[in-house]
């Protein structure tokens, strides 16, 4: 069973990140404004829990979660004790990044995030004052 609960945190992390980046290109292309308005609340969310995690305990919460899950499974999986990012990474592209090169990639996908939901908080105010 814990097994089970691991892969769903790290599901549910997977799909939480993919949501976060996918989601990016809504800040910048307001077709959808009500879309873009949704996931401009989630993103903000979303960093600001990864940042009060990281701040907190020095990693995502839902990592900590699932090495937790991980560790009470009958046979922990091959790198329990690293981060989601790398063990996701190596799963996927068969590469094993830096902590640093993942704490640069997210710290500058949270700058794209920030200037998307100015750029999108200013088209908005833009649309209202025409009408």
């Amino acid at each position: 069973m814990p097994a089970m609960l691991a892969a769903a945190v790290d599901a549910l992390h997977a799909l939480a990140m993919v949501a976060w980046i996918g989601g990016l290109p809504l800040l910048f292309w307001h077709r959808y404004p009500r879309l873009t308005r949704v996931y401009g609340v989630y993103a903000i969310l979303f960093i600001v829990a990864s940042q009060a995690s990281h701040y907190g305990i020095g990693e995502c919460f839902l990592t900590t979660a699932a090495r937790h899950l991980w560790l009470e499974a009958p046979s922990p999986g091959e790198a329990v004790g690293e981060w989601f990012t790398v063990r996701f990474a190596k799963a996927v592209f068969h590469l094993t990044p830096s902590h640093r090169a993942i704490v640069f990639v997210s710290e500058s996908l949270i700058l794209v995030t920030s200037l998307g939901v100015l750029f999108s908080l200013h088209a908005e105010r833009k649309r209202a004052r025409r009408g």
